[in-house]
This record gives structure tokens, C-alpha cells and sequence, in this order.
């Protein structure tokens, strides 16, 4: 029987990947000028340099954490991005909103992409071994 723990952390990491790979898109598509602006008005240091790098890093980051290459890294970094957007941005408006969005989504995917990033396996083949319940593996 296959550990349900063993899909559960796939799906996790899959839709951290998905979230993040879909937010670097939007950025992309807002453009790197309005992103960076927007970032400036919000204290962060080097907004124009972020601006530019912040959209790659979520899209091409997410999209290898579908694929389980670097996850434990990538989510690593995902994680220092929520909490640099949860401390500059999010907790000033609060857990929850009328008027914009709160931090309690923010604060739910940093918690997804701490628990990813610990319990990543070590290769792309092994994220997709699953343990069975006598300790063999066997592919999902």
C-alpha cells in the first residue's frame, strides 16, 4: 500500500508551484516597470532590481517545483519571499480584509512552502518514489 503522506507532500509541492508559477506570470504581464514602482512605494530596497527578477524566480521556480528539481531550495526561497511580503506588505492590513486581501493566504503558503522545503527528497527520481508500508519504493 502506498504512504498517503507520499501523495499529500506531491500535491502540496505541486500547487506550490502552481501558485507560484502563476503569480510570475502576472508579474511578467504587468511589467517589470509597474512591478518595480509598485515595489518601491512599498519600501522595498532595490524595487527595480526585484522588479526584474522577482517574476522569473516564481515562474521558473514554480515550474521546477512541479517537476521536484531544487525543491527543497526553490521553496526555501519562496518561503523568504512570503515573509519579506507578509512583514513589508500584508501584516499592516490585516489577517483578513473588507477592503483588500489579508495575510491569512500569504501566511497559509508560507507554512506549505516551510513544510516543502523540509521534507523535500533529494533528486528529481525520488520526489517521485513513493514508500510503501514495508519501506519499498515504487514510482507514482
Amino acid at each position: 500500500m502506498r504512504s498517503m503522506a507520499a501523495y499529500t507532500y506531491i500535491a502540496l509541492r505541486s500547487l506550490v508551484g502552481i501558485i507560484f508559477a502563476a503569480h510570475g506570470k502576472f508579474k511578467l504581464d504587468w511589467g517589470y516597470a509597474n512591478l518595480a514602482e509598485w515595489l518601491g512605494t512599498q519600501g522595498f530596497p532595490l524595487a527595480v532590481l526585484l522588479g526584474y527578477l522577482l517574476p522569473w524566480i516564481e515562474l521558473v521556480g514554480g515550474s521546477l517545483v512541479i517537476a521536484g528539481l531544487g525543491t527543497r531550495y526553490i521553496a526555501s526561497a519562496f518561503s523568504l519571499i512570503l515573509l519579506a511580503a507578509l512583514l513589508k506588505v500584508k501584516l499592516s492590513v490585516g489577517f483578513i480584509s473588507g477592503t483588500a486581501t489579508g495575510y491569512e493566504f500569504d501566511l497559509l503558503l508560507l507554512a506549505v512552502c516551510v513544510h516543502v522545503a523540509l521534507t523535500a527528497r533529494g533528486s528529481w527520481r525520488a520526489a517521485w518514489m513513493i514508500r510503501t508500508e514495508g519501506g519499498e519504493t515504487s514510482n507514482v
